[in-house]
């Protein structure tokens, strides 16, 4: 099964979904990938909240449809998918 890499970023109440067409052939790779982004996003954009999620190809075909129906207002827990891998706050230095 394949995953892409979806990272919700906020500034106040203002967030954005971005993903890239990069596809991990498992959960571990995909999970592997997320930790130098939230480093990335935490030295970039210091104010900024958000979570970074692991989809199968499946989930993020449904979130992106619903963003597309919701003018991008969606979040992925809207989806209530029993798989998403990993929620994330990226100021925080943990990774769930």
């Amino acid at each position: 099964m394949q995953y892409i890499m979806v990272i919700l970023i906020c500034f106040g109440a203002n967030c954005q979904a971005i993903w890239e067409k990069t596809y991990y052939n498992s959960k571990d790779e995909c999970l592997s990938a997320t930790q130098p982004v939230k480093q990335y996003m935490m030295e970039v954009y210091p104010q900024s909240s958000g979570e970074i999620y692991c989809m199968t190809q499946e989930q993020f075909d449904e979130y992106n449809k619903q963003l597309l129906e919701n003018n991008n207002t969606t979040t992925p827990v809207d989806l209530n998918a029993q798989s998403l891998i990993l929620q994330l706050n990226l100021r925080s230095t943990l990774i769930r």
